[in-house]
């Protein structure tokens, strides 16, 4: 049984800022794919990798999906 958990990569927004802003400066978020929330598994545990953020430090100041998880924040 799937259920509709937030985005945690996006925080539930649908859009997250563009890092080349060129045309705007925000994007469709390429985890929920600017719905907001994402389908998952009533069973599933939250992500030890990144610890359920669906991010991971790239450096001191960007931050990239979470290989694990897909940036989703939870594991099935």
């Amino acid at each position: 049984m799937l259920m509709e958990k937030r985005c945690v990569y996006c925080h539930g927004k649908g859009n997250v800022p563009d890092p080349h802003g060129v045309l705007s400066s925000k994007m469709g978020c390429p985890v929920c794919g600017g719905r907001g929330y994402n389908l998952v598994p009533r069973d599933a545990n939250h992500c030890g990798y990144c610890r359920g953020t669906g991010r991971v430090a790239r450096d001191m100041e960007e931050t990239d999906i979470c290989p694990d998880c897909s940036g989703m924040g939870y594991k099935w």
